[in-house]
């Protein structure tokens, strides 16, 4: 498996009224960078453009090619499934939909977030806020491009520094259940 940070930008949360301003990615080795963050920028290459440069890097193949990581990822992968329909970058029928989102490994950190914010609903890494306040749409409309880099590489910082530190236990906690359990003594 080859696992790849994954996040994207958006003007909102409708994909049929709201554009993809950013789509970033980097490639991982044990939860760790292992590559230079690419961020893909509508206002440098337009929408449909960064949507299928991370369909050619399999983001949509149920394979183990291209596992994302991140948080929130099933709004961010089927916001560029719902881009990639409308632009005839790829389509998909019920059955390759219901396959995708049975056989693709994907690692998203928002369960997660929801434990550690003891049961309130799905947070953002810095500070456990909701990612509805986002800067990045008013950024955007005003040009600050430069800026929207700088957020985009701190939430890729901060979620990254979260899974570097919650992998240890969680992958000691793995190890421990799956040890053959000792039956009762009689």
């Amino acid at each position: 498996m080859t696992e790849w940070y994954l996040d994207i930008e958006t003007e909102g949360t409708d994909p049929h009224a709201d554009r993809i301003l950013t789509i970033q990615y980097q490639p991982l080795r044990e939860g760790r960078p292992a590559g230079t963050l690419q961020v893909l920028a509508e206002w440098e290459w337009g929408e449909k453009q960064i949507v299928r440069s991370i369909i050619e890097r399999g983001l949509l193949d149920p394979t183990g090619d291209f596992v994302p990581v991140g948080k929130r990822l099933r709004f961010a992968i089927t916001f560029i499934m719902q881009k990639a329909e409308k632009y005839g970058v790829r389509k998909f029928t019920e059955e390759e939909l219901r396959h995708y989102w049975l056989r693709k490994p994907i690692v998203d950190l928002a369960p997660l977030l929801l434990l550690m914010n003891r049961g309130v609903r799905p947070s953002s890494v810095s500070g456990l806020t909701y990612k509805e306040n986002s800067p990045v749409p008013k950024l955007y409309r005003e040009g600050r491009y430069a800026d929207i880099i700088a957020y985009v590489t701190r939430e890729k910082d901060d979620t990254l520094a979260m899974l570097t530190e919650a992998g240890p236990p969680l992958k000691d906690f793995g190890s421990s259940r799956s040890s053959p359990a000792t039956p009762p003594r009689a």
